[in-house]
Order: C-alpha cells, then structure tokens, then sequence
C-alpha cells in the first residue's frame, strides 16, 4: 500500500485512539452508581477512579516522554500503551473488589499517557507545517467525541449490558486500536524537513508556561459547566427528563462541529485569532445563561458552550508545538494533555464547590471569572511574544 494512503489513514487511526483514552477517563461519571452497588462500595469512591486516573495520567505523559521519547520509536510508544490501555480495560470489566478496579483505572491511565501526546507530535510529522491543524484537529476529534460524549455513551452501554459490559465494550475498541496501530502506523517519520529554529532565551520557559496555563485555565472553565451538565439542563433550565438525551446529543453534536470548525479555519486564520474567537463566543453564551432561559433556548447555549469551548484545543496546540523544536513536540503536547487533565480535574472539583455552597446559578459565573483569568493569562503570552 502506498506510503501516503497509510499516512491519510495515520491520523484517524489515531482518533480511534484518543476517543478509547477519553471515554475511559470519562465513563465511570456514568457508571459509578452501578459499580459501586455491584462492588459494594460506598458511591463517593467512584471519584477516586476519576481521580486516580487523571492524576496519573498527568504525571506520565510528560516523564515517559522526557524518559522514552528519544529513545522508542513513536510506533512502538503508541503500540506499547494500546495494548497496555486494552488489557487494563478487560482487568477493569473482571475486577472482583474496588482495589483491583483502582489499580486496573491507574494502569489505563499509564497507556493513555504513552498514546496521547506521541499520536499528536506523530501525525503532525507526517504533513508539512501549514497543515499542522487540520491534522491536529482529526486526531483530537476522537478526544472531542469522548469529552462531550462518553459519559452518555457509556451510561446508555450499562442500562443495556451493565458496568462490566460497558468497560468491555470500550476494551474491545481499544483492541481494534491495538490491531489498526500494528497494521498501519509507520516504523519510521519522514525527517528529512528542516527542524524549526530554535526558541529565544525569553521564550523558552516563560511563553510554553503561560500557554500550559491557558489549557488549564480553559478546560477548568469548560468543566465548571460540564461537570454538572445534567443538573444544569434538568433543575436549571427545565429540561425533561424525556429531552435530555436530546439536549446532550446536540451538545456532543455542536462539539465535535467546533473541533471540525478548528481543523478547518486553524491554518487559515492562524491560530491566535481563533483562541481569541474560542474565548469571546464562550464568554457569551456563559452570559446567556445568567438569563431565564427556558427549556429550549437552554439546551441550545450549553450546545453553544460545547462548540466554542473544542474550537480552543488545536490552534492552542499548534501555537505551543510552533514555540520548540519538532524533536521537542512529543514532550510539550504530553505537558499539554497533563494540564487538559488537570484543568479538567479543577473545573469538575469547583462545580461540586459551587453547586452544593451556592447553588447551580453560580456555575456560569465562576465559569466566566476563570475565563478572564485564562484570557489575562493569553493577553500575556501574546505580549510576551511580540517581544
């Protein structure tokens, strides 16, 4: 098979990938209450599985990167983690007490952190730098669908199998990933391109820390609503219980559009303006939901936060991948999924904050105040880099 018919597939297989990864860290918000029940576990431990797997996450991407980056080839990396991710997920389905299950979560998490960050420097090695978000957007796309759609996803798979079938089922897309990966993804990348020119002095450590923050910062606003997405739509603005399912399809729907609209416009506009865009068309539909909205129009803006919250991630990506050196990629996108973990963990940590002090009125305003921080945050890398 032609080299570039398996380079066009690269990318999607690698999609494949990181909806496995995100459905995985996602899904027990959806399975909880069963497992507990069957584990006979109090139901608050089903938040150290989210836990456990987001904290190790975090701490792997970057160290195996740092540690193996340069040494594995980035097929054996992403190899290594799918088969490591898949058999920690059939462990998962068949652990017999909650610690087992706890471990099984933290040997995921270790897969998912050797996947990540090599898929996205891998497929962004494969097409010349004016395509860089176009092919950073299909990759992600399968992240975008889990973020949006996985807890769904895997709550619809336990009402008709049970938590276990549900983790098998996800196990099984991870040993299709596993398959795919040893079929197709390439035993070496084309580095016949020029390397990009080393960083300044001044932009070496400061610009990549103020950009890591701006991912935290936006996935800490985006998951102070998302976290308690259900309760918003059904309390707040009077969703029935019958429209639900369809308020969260649309609100999936309108993500995976904003990631496809960020794929699409990221190499033609250049991503800065796009962030700026992701930030003001967020920041509205936040304001919008101080307001009585109703049913209708309040499925339609949580819908709107979904789209304007995913056209963030690729021109945010390309813009830290365009600060180093291409031998440098794999090591700052694994530092990027560690703060898209992190953020991720203190947006849902303060929607619990708010929702049980104050209320779920107070969500859309503590989403607002974190993303004038976020936005102060960029206004500085940009005053930086002008330097």
């Amino acid at each position: 098979m032609p080299t570039q018919t398996i380079n066009n597939r690269v990318p999607w297989i690698l999609a494949l990938g990181m909806f496995v990864i995100g459905t995985t860290s996602l899904s027990i918000l959806g399975l909880g209450p069963a497992l507990t029940r069957d584990l006979a576990t109090d139901p608050a431990d089903a938040g150290w599985l989210v836990t456990a797997f987001a904290a190790t996450f975090a701490l792997a991407a970057p160290l195996a990167q740092f540690t193996l980056g340069r040494r594995v080839a980035p097929r054996t990396l992403i190899l290594s983690g799918a088969v490591i991710l898949a058999a920690s997920l059939i462990w998962s389905a068949l652990a017999a007490s909650f610690q087992a299950l706890l471990v099984a979560r933290i040997a995921s998490a270790v897969g998912g952190a050797l996947i990540a960050p090599t898929s996205a420097a891998l497929a962004i090695s494969l097409v010349s730098v004016d395509r860089r978000g176009a092919v950073l957007a299909t990759v992600f796309a399968g992240f975008t669908l889990a973020t949006v759609g996985g807890v769904p996803i895997a709550t619809w798979l336990t009402l008709w199998l049970g938590w276990r079938g549900a983790i098998a089922t996800i196990g099984l897309a991870a040993l299709v990933f596993v398959a795919l990966t040893a079929i197709y993804m390439p035993h070496d990348t084309d580095t016949s391109r020029p390397q990009r020119k080393q960083p300044s002095e001044s932009l070496r450590l400061l610009a990549p820390a103020l950009l890591l923050m701006g991912t935290v910062g936006m996935l800490s606003t985006q998951f102070v609503i998302y976290a308690l997405m259900g309760e918003l739509l059904g309390q707040q603005f009077g969703v029935s219980a019958s429209g639900l399912p369809i308020a969260i399809l649309l609100f999936g729907v309108l993500g995976v559009a904003g990631n496809a609209a960020a794929g699409a416009l990221s190499d033609r506009v250049g991503p800065g303006p796009l962030v700026w865009a992701s930030f003001g068309g967020l920041a509205a539909f936040l304001s919008l939901m101080l307001l009585d909205l109703g049913p209708y129009l309040g499925a339609v803006v949580l819908a709107g936060c979904a789209f304007m919250g995913t056209l963030f991630a690729t021109p945010q990506q390309s813009r830290l991948v365009g600060l180093v050196a291409e031998e440098h990629h794999g090591f700052v996108l694994a530092l990027n999924s560690s703060a898209s973990y992190l953020g991720i963990a203190m947006g849902s940590a303060l929607a619990s904050a708010l929702g049980i002090s104050t209320g779920l009125s107070a969500l859309p305003v503590g989403a607002l105040g974190l993303l004038a921080l976020t936005a102060a945050v960029t206004a500085a890398f940009g005053i930086l880099k002008r330097r």
